[in-house]
């Protein structure tokens, strides 16, 4: 890792958060530096979230239940990470299902020929649904359409300014264009929730703009050009464990309460046992949500004060378990996501959607049962097949909160410096490149020879053959190569 004129080698550096943005930030850093980890749980990863499901006359299982998707397109910074720590990756299938407990419709995408789109007969006789599919290609060409007028301003990302192209929310787009409301709710917010695992409400506030540039980006606004999505082999704890390896100070279950800022450095309070300890760093990594880091600081400025207080977040109740009465009753409208709608009119305060785990990382069950994680749907599932419950967080995009975002980027400087996801969309990428960047803001760069192969199984990329634009030093937050689709 190369590090910036002025700045000695051998500096005290904490980060605090060890989500793919700290680890990534860690990983950059540990190469000049003396890194120091802080984890509040006692596990590492964040939304890398492995299980062990221990199999009857079988190897263990490792199954995701937080990130769990990538792409060779527009994962360029994690790609890096994992050809440098030698990760195993596969291909993974993505396809998408709606199931309506209010008019029983029932369709899937992606699905081997076509066959989710009519996945039984009488789906012919659904009028509503026939009409809804010619809506699909018209929004396609609509999207494409506003993203090709004139911006409102200079700010394409937040949206703000006045000019000639009015930056609409996806409601409002919807509404302006005359879908109808069954499009509306049986295709469009399904999308977008199950993206971004919001409710719907929140859904429809989307930037249209923004939220178009992800879905051109995924090649999600045709019917074809998405990439090939991958997983990584064993679970994502395996890139997590790799690159712990490399870091000889870890401190798990130590939440950080307190960060100041003085003349001589950053101290760092963190709980000690029943206790706690402070500690001087000559520079910070803060890697953690936006409202926790501003609790962190005790001696936030106005400017970190109005920034970082203006990121919201979703709070997600999510389950692992077995039931798999949580999927379509139609075989062919079963996919590796699944969305719900418990009414046609219905906008629930919250996502439903179930992830066939199975699926997405190819699992053999011994039993040949699945492996389903789902968000939302807490009432639906059989306690007697529940594995586990988590709780995760996602940020949440609006016109106000892309705002926030854009004052973020702006924040930290060579003694401390903030990563997240919520730097870019939200997702894996986001987040690894923004712990890129936060390595960079304190005077570490990735040195580029250091660019292994990616282990893909039946082959490998060759990093000298990657796109150069693509390099994660020319990428910017939020508005180049944005993350994609993962779940939850």
């Amino acid at each position: 890792m190369s590090q910036a004129a002025g700045i000695p080698a051998g500096r005290r550096v904490a980060v605090i958060g060890s989500g793919v943005a700290g680890l990534t930030a860690a990983y950059v850093l540990k190469g000049q530096d003396r890194v120091t980890l802080f984890e509040a749980d006692a596990r590492l990863g964040g939304h890398a979230h492995t299980h062990d499901v221990p199999q009857q006359n079988g190897p263990t299982l490792g199954v995701d239940t937080g990130f769990i998707v990538h792409n060779e397109r527009t994962y360029p910074t994690l790609l890096r990470l994992f050809a440098e720590l030698g990760v195993k990756t596969q291909d993974s299938e993505m396809s998408m299902s709606v199931r309506c407990d209010g008019c029983g419709l029932e369709y899937a995408g992606a699905r081997p020929n076509g066959s989710g789109i009519i996945p039984r007969p009488s789906t012919l006789l659904r009028g509503r649904y026939l009409r809804m599919l010619l809506e699909v290609t018209r929004f396609h060409r609509r999207a494409r359409a506003l993203l090709a007028e004139p911006a409102a301003g200079p700010d394409t990302v937040s949206g703000t300014g006045t000019g000639t192209g009015t930056e609409l929310t996806l409601g409002e787009f919807l509404a302006r264009e005359k879908f109808s409301s069954y499009f509306i709710s049986h295709f469009m917010t399904p999308v977008v929730s199950a993206v971004w695992s919001c409710d719907p409400t929140t859904a429809l506030a989307y930037p249209a703009r923004y939220l178009f540039t992800f879905l051109g980006h995924h090649g999600l606004l045709g019917v074809k050009g998405s990439p090939q999505w991958r997983t990584v082999t064993g679970g994502s704890r395996s890139y997590v464990d790799k690159v712990a390896a490399t870091l000889p100070d870890i401190r798990l279950a130590s939440p950080v309460t307190a960060v100041h800022r003085h003349d001589d450095g950053v101290d760092i309070t963190s709980a000690l046992g029943a206790g706690t300890v402070r500690e001087t760093f000559d520079a910070v990594v803060i890697a953690t949500h936006p409202a926790q880091a501003l609790r962190m600081l005790t001696d936030a400025s106005a400017a970190e004060r109005d920034a970082l207080g203006g990121m919201p977040y979703s709070v997600n109740q999510t389950i692992f378990h077995r039931d798999e009465a949580v999927l379509p009753a139609s075989p062919n409208a079963q996919t590796s996501w699944n969305y719900r709608l418990p009414s046609c009119d219905a906008r629930p305060d919250k996502v439903l959607v179930s992830y066939d785990m199975t699926r997405l990382q190819r699992l053999e069950p011994a039993d040949g049962g699945r492996y389903i994680v789902s968000l939302g749907e807490s009432e639906l599932v059989d306690d007697a097949a529940v594995l586990d419950r988590m709780v995760y967080e996602h940020p949440q995009y609006t016109p106000e909160s892309l705002q926030a975002q854009q004052r973020i980027l702006g924040l930290g400087d060579e003694r401390l410096a903030f990563a997240g996801a919520y730097h870019g969309w939200g997702f894996h990428e986001d987040g690894a490149l923004s712990g890129l960047k936060a390595a960079a803001r304190l005077g570490r760069d990735w040195d580029p020879v250091n660019i292994g192969t990616v282990n893909i199984g039946t082959a490998s990329m060759d990093p000298v053959a990657v796109d150069p634009d693509l390099q994660p030093a020319t990428l910017q937050p939020a508005t180049v190569q944005p993350a994609t689709v993962e779940a939850p």
